[in-house]
């Protein structure tokens, strides 16, 4: 019998800012996006560049993925306790919905 050769390619990594998941009836689509923002060096103008990495999966993987992850998270809360939003992630959020409630046109500002 002759053996078969395998190749691994790693992917890249890729820091993550913010993830949507969407779905047709044959798979779901998992968007990690992360948002950088920049400084145009033409004009001085700041800007965001966004970049996509983007997962296809079957709905029977999905199911198994979500129980990976549900089992995962289990076991790192059991060893270094409960995960819980960043008191820095909470204070924008809270600065967010006043600011939102102060104005009828509310922004989200990545420049900080």
């Amino acid at each position: 019998m002759a053996e078969t050769r395998v190749d691994v390619e790693n992917g890249s990594e890729f820091a993550a800012d913010e993830v949507s998941i969407s779905h047709s009836p044959l798979r779901f689509v998992i968007d990690f996006k992360s948002i950088t923002p920049r400084v145009d060096m033409n004009n001085q103008q700041p800007r965001l560049v966004a970049s996509h990495s983007i997962i296809k999966v079957e709905p029977y993987l999905m199911k198994e993925l979500i129980s990976v992850l549900s089992e995962n998270v289990k076991k790192f809360e059991e060893k270094f306790g409960p995960i819980e939003k960043p008191a820095a992630l909470k204070a924008a959020e809270k600065d967010h919905h006043h600011h939102k409630k102060n104005s009828t046109k509310a922004k989200q500002d990545y420049f900080g």
